[in-house]
């Protein structure tokens, strides 16, 4: 039983991270026998982790048990950055006021990785590099069930963000901040470290929905 749990989780861990390959398009429909052929491996762990999805808003179920890519909205983006911002403001507060010298050597770590992604324009790398250091922000927070909210919902974005095709588009300026938020925690600011996530997440939402109709 806990082998069947953990092909689940890697399926379904897998078929996410193949929007950030570029293997799916928004409006198009997930074959669960096409993709247990790519993946070589029984329709039935496909199967639970396109349920999965679409019990998370990931992806849509259509009428017949089809499952299809849905098309990202203004409002779909708007609700999603308005939902991480809850989330990540809420976790600086709290780890605002109790940061370690380790978590801060560890984001610091994390900031040079994703600045040096961007430098040499590996911009899947950033990419992902980038939405590890917001994970781990509020992972730090410690507090568990928000940790695992979050996951969901940070796969969500990460499907519009690749197929609305901004996620090999940054900005140096949203690079930067990643930075100014570690030095807020630094000083334990937690007025500036708010703002900070304020405008990255703000100004992120505007330049996705510049991308949509």
């Amino acid at each position: 039983m806990s082998l069947k749990k953990n092909l689940d989780d890697i399926v379904y861990e897998t078929i996410c991270m193949g929007f950030v390959s570029g293997d799916y398009v928004a409006g198009t429909r997930l074959d669960p026998t096409e993709l247990a052929e790519r993946y070589q491996i029984s329709k039935t762990p496909i199967i639970q982790a396109l349920k999965r999805m679409a019990h998370e808003h990931i992806v849509e179920l259509m009428p017949g048990g089809k499952y299809e890519i849905p098309v990202a909205t203004r409002e779909d983006i708007a609700d999603v950055c308005e939902a991480r911002l809850l989330f990540e403001e809420q976790a600086l507060v709290k780890l605002g006021s109790d940061i370690t010298t380790m978590q801060l050597k560890e984001l610091e770590f994390m900031v040079e990785k994703s600045r040096v992604y961007f430098e040499e324009g590996k911009f899947d790398d950033y990419f992902l590099a980038d939405m590890a250091f917001h994970k781990k922000l509020v992972e730090m927070a410690g507090n568990q069930c928000l940790m695992d909210l979050y996951m969901v919902l940070s796969n969500r974005y990460m499907v519009i963000r690749t197929t609305t095709g901004t996620s090999l588009f940054h900005e140096r300026v949203a690079c930067n901040e990643h930075l100014q938020m570690v030095e807020a925690l630094k000083k334990k600011d937690v007025q500036e470290v708010r703002g900070l996530i304020q405008t990255h997440i703000m100004n992120m939402e505007e330049r996705i929905k510049s991308k949509v109709e």
